[in-house]
């Protein structure tokens, strides 16, 4: 029988004009977060390009080593505890996938040497293995993982008081993060910790000069994408003086050659205010989409401007909105979006390569839930009684099986789907770093 099964790791405000066109559609990977409300002030329209220059953010490194590792049994029941467990440094290839459900089939490895300081973590497919991200005392970590997610080296750390996205290969990882006071930056690094390349894409000027651009205010709010050229996409919330004296708020997509260079399109200002973002990539290309409280409108965007994917007329132009952003999947045909619409209604829609929807179901979850690709259709995170609460769908987004609960939080940001169809997320609470992973059983 083929089945789920889940393996999870523990590791101890005025709105402006337009400046650009979009940035394409498509796309094969997923994410997810939560949005909220806030204010600001001004108001005005206006233009501007983008900025990009030298960053900061260095190598380093600490802790390697085994961990434990915990299969959480009991019929289904995560609180019956754990069956198994295993101490010690894990090699080879994963084991075999023998659960019958998915609640059967939770497995927890705790490895040393990781304090989170925040609660966001984010992870990325590296070769075989992986990297998950986090932000220490110390700075951003960028953690390297084996084939059964066990620590496979020490830490790279960069600086950075947040991280917003990693984009990883068996060489190297790409990371965005916040470094103060007002940067945001791309930073990539080797497995030894060499900066390969590194660019402030915003931060460090005079707030009072017109033009200037930064990052910290208002909606704190980014991702990062590699795309199947090599090439990297930024997707994230910035502020910028125009000239009517008022620093306004909106979004900027950013396009990067490994290098750090800006290459291509995307635009310099996009939503705004541009209060929570989502980014995919895949065949059909990246699928940038944005929460807007004013323009180009109110409400849910596709691509800047090229469609709405849902209205928001009690959006007031000063950071009040009703709307939420869940996990964003590409598909063959377009992409796959989990929202909230003003009236707080949960929304699982499927739409074409240009944003126009083509299919939509209510859902009983809230419209920040998560959502992956898996087993040729989807996986929904939604938050449970002691857990994430998960349930798989077919291609059109109907329940396969009933949920199943498991003693493993939902992330700060996204799931991500692997290539090999297992679906991974990371979580910082209480000072412990976890990942967690859905499997294919056969």
């Amino acid at each position: 029988m083929r089945t789920l099964a889940l393996t999870l790791v523990t590791m101890s405000l005025a709105a402006c004009g337009d400046d650009s066109a979009g940035a394409g559609s498509g796309g094969a990977s997923s994410g997810s977060g939560d949005g909220g409300s806030s204010s600001s002030k001004g108001n005005g329209p206006g233009s501007g390009n983008p900025t990009s220059g030298p960053g900061g953010g260095d190598g380093g490194g600490a802790g390697d080593g085994g961990g434990t590792t915990t299969d959480v049994g009991g019929g289904g029941d995560p609180s019956a505890g754990p069956t198994t467990t295993t101490t010690g440094s894990s090699g080879g290839g994963a084991p075999p996938c023998t659960a019958e459900t998915l609640a059967e089939s939770v497995r927890i490895v705790t490895v040393a040497d990781a304090a989170p300081s925040g609660s966001r973590a984010v992870t990325s497919q590296a070769g075989s293995g992986s990297v998950v991200a986090w932000v220490g005392a110390d700075g951003v970590h960028i953690t390297p993982l084996d084939a059964v997610d066990a620590r496979a080296g020490s830490d790279v750390v960069v600086e950075g008081t947040q991280v917003f996205g990693v984009a990883a290969t068996e060489t190297d990882a790409a990371v965005l993060v916040a470094r103060a006071p007002d940067y945001m930056t791309f930073i990539r690094v080797d497995r030894a910790g060499t900066v390969l390349a590194r660019a402030d894409l915003v931060g460090g000027g005079d707030h009072a000069v017109e033009g200037v651009e930064w990052f910290g205010e208002f909606a704190q709010t980014g991702r990062l994408v590699r795309q199947a050229d090599g090439t990297y996409a930024a997707y994230h919330a910035l502020h910028r003086h125009w000239p009517d004296g008022i620093g306004h708020q909106g979004d900027t997509l950013r396009l990067l050659d490994g290098s750090g260079v800006a290459v291509g399109s995307g635009w310099g200002w996009g939503c705004s205010h541009s209060m929570d973002q989502r980014l995919a990539y895949g065949p059909g290309g990246l699928i940038p989409i944005c929460i807007s409280d004013c323009y180009p409108g109110k409400g849910i965007y596709f691509n800047h401007q090229s469609s709405m994917i849902t209205d928001d007329p009690g959006a007031n132009c000063a950071g009040g909105f009703a709307t939420l952003l869940g996990g964003l999947v590409s598909t063959a045909t377009g992409f796959a979006l989990v929202y909230q619409d003003d009236t707080a209604l949960a929304h699982l829609g499927l739409f074409d390569v240009n944003g126009v929807n083509t299919s939509d179901r209510m859902l009983d979850v809230s419209g920040s839930s998560r959502l992956a690709a898996y087993e040729g259709g989807l996986l929904l995170g939604a938050q449970g009684a002691s857990g994430a609460s998960l349930t798989r769908l077919d291609a059109a987004g109907v329940a396969v099986g009933d949920a199943a609960e498991v003693p493993a939080g939902l992330p700060d940001q996204d799931f991500e789907g692997r290539a090999d169809g297992e679906v991974a997320w990371a979580t910082a609470s209480g000072g412990a770093l976890s990942v967690a992973r859905v499997r294919i059983c056969e």
